[in-house]
C-alpha cells in the first residue's frame, strides 16, 4: 500500500482537478501560473507538507517553479490546458509560484494552490510581480495571470504535523494503549489508574483508532476523549467500538468510553472524515457500459468506466459458487488497456443480489459476502473505486442479508472486508436522492461509517434532478460535503426528450458539479439514445450523432 503522504498527495490532486473547469480560459492561465510558481522554505519542519499547483500556459512551454522563501522545491513545464502539479517538502516559509521563461506569447495562469489541503486562490493574493498592469510588469495584483517573469506569493507554509491528545486511564494501571492512524502505530502508552493526557504528533492523515492491546483479568481501559488539532471527539459519541463488552460479547455495543477486551474505538479521520484507503484517481467525467459492452467510441468521450449491471452480485453469481465473470472481464480489461479508472458497481446492495443468499443462515451469509468480495478483489486488483454499499438509506434498498449476517454494524463490516481484500481501491458509500429528498436521511445513515474511518468517499446519484432548483442542489451538496469526504456524482443523467430542455438543464447543473471543490469525479449513467436506464437521457444516437447537450458537454470538457 502507498504511504500516507503519497495517499494525501493524490487526494489533493484529485480534489484540485474537481475545481472550476467551466471557466476554461481562466483555469488554463491559472494552471500555468501555479505550475510556474515558486515555493521557498525558511527551514526544516518536523514533517512534510504537500503543495498542489493548478496551472496552464497560454502558449505551452512556459516554465514555473514552486518556491519556499528562496529555495526551489519543484519546476514544471506547462501545457495549454489546466494540469495539476504536486510537490512535497519539509521546508517552511513563504510559498510562491514563479514564472521564469517569459518570451513571445508565453503567459502563465495559476488557478490556485493547495497547501496541506487548504486551497489558496491566486486572485485573492495581493503580491503578484508577474502581472502586466498599469503599463508595467508587477503593476497590479489579485490576478491568476503572470505575463512577465515574476511570482505570485501565497503566504506561509506552516508545519503540517497533526496534534492528537488522548485522555484515558486504566482500572489496574498496567494497561497498554496505542494510538493508530490506519494500520500505523503512532504512539503506545502504559495507563495509570487516574485520567491523564497522552500527546502525539503525526503527519499521517488516515482513520484514527485508540487500541487496547493487553487485556487480562482486572484490566480495562476508559478513554474519555481525544483532541485532534484542537477539536474534541468524545469516546461515547463514537459508533465503532470493538473492545466494549456488551450483549454477551466483546464488540457487542458502541457509544461507550470503555474497552473491556482487546479492541479499538474509531474516532474518524484526522482531517474530519474517513479515508483509510489510497489516493483518489485524477478528476474524471466517465460513463457506463452500453447493453453489456463497451462501445468503440467510449474513450472519445469519457475517461472513466463503470459496468452498468455486469458487476452486480446477482449478475456474477446467480448460482451459488458458479461465477460468470465474462461481462466484468470485458469492461475491466478495456479500462486497464486504455488506462482509465475502473469503478466496481456494486458489492452489497438490497437489489440485484443472488436470490439464494436470502435462504442462508447468518453465518453462511457472512461467509458468502466475504467470499464474493475476496474473489472479486483477487481477480481485479487494479480496480480504482468500488461502490461498496449501495442505497443503504432506510426506505431505499438496504441489503437485508448483510444486516442479518453482520447485525447493526453491517455497513461498517462490509467496508472493512472491502478494505481487507481491495486495499488499493477508493471505497464509496453510494445512494440516490442524496441531492433532493433524502439528504438528511443519507447523512444520518452515513455518519457512523464515516466516523469509523472506513469510508473513503461518498457517492451521490444524479438521477431525477431535472426539476430541482440549482440553489437547492448546491445547498444539499454542501450539506453532504460537510461530512468531510470527497464526493462522486454518480449515475448522472438528464432525462428530457426535448433537445433544448436537456441542453438547458445540462448547461445549468453540470458546471455546479464540475466546479464544486468536494466533487472528485462525475459518472454519467449511459449516453446512447435507446440504451439508457431512463427514457430521454441519451446524449448521442446509435450512429454517433450528438444531441445538443452532448455537443455542449464535449466543448465544455475540451473533448
Amino acid at each position: 500500500m502507498e504511504s500516507e503522504n503519497v495517499r494525501n498527495e493524490w487526494r489533493y490532486r484529485g480534489l484540485l482537478r474537481a475545481i472550476p473547469k467551466m471557466r476554461a480560459m481562466r483555469v488554463i492561465p491559472l494552471a500555468l501560473t501555479l505550475l510556474m510558481g515558486v515555493m521557498t522554505d525558511a527551514g526544516a519542519q518536523s514533517g512534510s507538507s504537500t503543495v498542489v499547483v493548478r496551472a496552464r500556459g497560454a502558449a505551452g512551454g512556459e516554465s514555473i517553479s514552486l518556491r519556499v522563501d528562496n529555495a526551489n522545491v519543484a519546476t514544471w513545464t506547462l501545457t495549454t490546458s489546466y494540469q495539476t502539479f504536486s510537490a512535497t517538502t519539509t521546508l517552511a516559509g513563504n510559498v510562491s509560484v514563479a514564472f521564469t521563461n517569459d518570451g513571445g506569447s508565453r503567459d502563465a495562469q495559476v488557478d490556485y494552490i493547495i497547501v496541506n489541503g487548504e486551497t489558496r486562490q491566486s486572485e485573492n493574493q495581493s503580491v503578484n510581480t508577474g502581472l502586466y498592469a498599469n503599463g508595467r510588469c508587477g503593476g497590479g495584483s489579485n490576478s491568476e495571470w503572470m505575463h512577465c517573469n515574476g511570482a505570485i506569493s501565497y503566504g506561509a507554509l506552516a508545519n503540517s504535523a497533526n496534534s492528537i491528545v488522548v485522555r484515558a486511564r486504566g482500572t489496574a494501571g498496567t494497561e497498554s494503549v496505542s494510538l493508530r492512524i490506519d494500520n500505523t502505530t503512532v504512539a503506545t502508552w502504559t495507563m495509570t489508574t487516574s485520567l491523564q493526557n497522552y500527546s502525539a504528533s503525526t503527519n499521517l492523515n488516515g482513520a484514527i483508532t485508540v487500541a487496547f492491546t493487553n487485556d487480562a483479568t482486572g484490566r480495562d481501559v476508559q478513554v474519555d476523549y481525544i483532541v485532534v488539532n484542537g477539536t474534541t471527539r468524545q469516546a461515547e459519541a463514537q459508533t465503532y467500538n470493538t473492545g466494549v463488552y456488551a450483549n454477551g460479547s466483546c464488540g457487542g455495543g458502541s457509544l461507550s468510553e470503555w474497552l473491556h477486551c482487546n479492541g479499538v474505538i474509531g474516532f474518524g479521520n484526522v482531517s474530519g472524515g474517513g479515508g483509510s484507503g489510497p489516493g483518489l484517481p485524477a478528476f474524471f467525467v466517465g460513463n457506463i457500459t452500453t447493453n453489456g459492452s463497451v462501445r468503440s467510441d467510449f474513450t472519445q468521450y469519457w475517461n472513466q468506466l463503470t459496468p452498468e449491471n455486469e458487476g452486480k452480485w446477482g449478475s456474477v453469481e446467480a448460482t451459488r459458487d458458479v461465477y460468470n465473470w465474462s461481462g466484468l472481464d470485458a469492461a475491466y480489461n478495456y479500462a486497464v488497456q486504455h488506462n482509465i479508472p475502473f469503478k466496481q458497481h456494486t458489492f452489497v446492495w438490497g437489489n440485484q443480489a443472488p436470490g439464494w443468499i436470502n435462504g442462508l443462515s447468518a453465518s453462511e451469509q457472512a461467509a458468502e459476502i466475504e467470499e464474493w468480495i475476496r474473489d472479486y478483489c483477487a481477480r481485479y486488483p487494479k480496480t480504482a473505486m468500488i461502490d461498496v454499499v449501495n442505497e443503504a438509506t432506510p426506505g431505499h434498498a438496504p441489503a437485508a442479508y448483510a444486516q442479518n449476517a453482520f447485525g447493526s454494524n453491517w455497513i461498517i463490516r462490509s467496508f472493512q472486508l472491502a478494505r481487507q481484500y481491495c486495499p488499493n481501491a477508493v471505497l464509496i458509500l453510494n445512494d440516490y436522492n442524496v441531492l433532493s429528498w433524502d439528504t438528511d436521511k443519507f447523512i444520518q445513515m452515513a455518519t457512523p461509517a464515516v466516523n469509523a474511518g472506513v469510508v473513503d468517499a461518498l457517492g451521490a446519484q444524479g438521477h431525477g434532478l431535472e426539476g430541482q432548483s440549482l440553489s437547492s442542489i448546491q445547498s444539499k451538496l454542501n450539506q453532504v460535503a460537510a461530512l468531510g469526504l470527497p464526493i462522486y456524482i454518480t449515475e448522472y443523467d438528464v432525462a428530457r426528450t426535448n433537445d433544448q430542455e436537456q441542453l438547458a438543464i445540462m448547461q445549468s447543473q453540470f458546471p455546479l458539479f464540475y466546479n464544486h471543490p468536494s466533487v472528485a469525479g462525475i459518472t454519467l449513467w449511459g449516453y446512447v439514445v435507446g440504451s439508457t436506464w431512463v427514457n430521454g437521457s441519451g446524449l448521442i444516437q446509435s450512429n454517433g450523432t450528438k444531441r445538443p447537450a452532448m455537443t455542449w458537454l464535449m466543448n465544455y470538457l475540451g473533448r
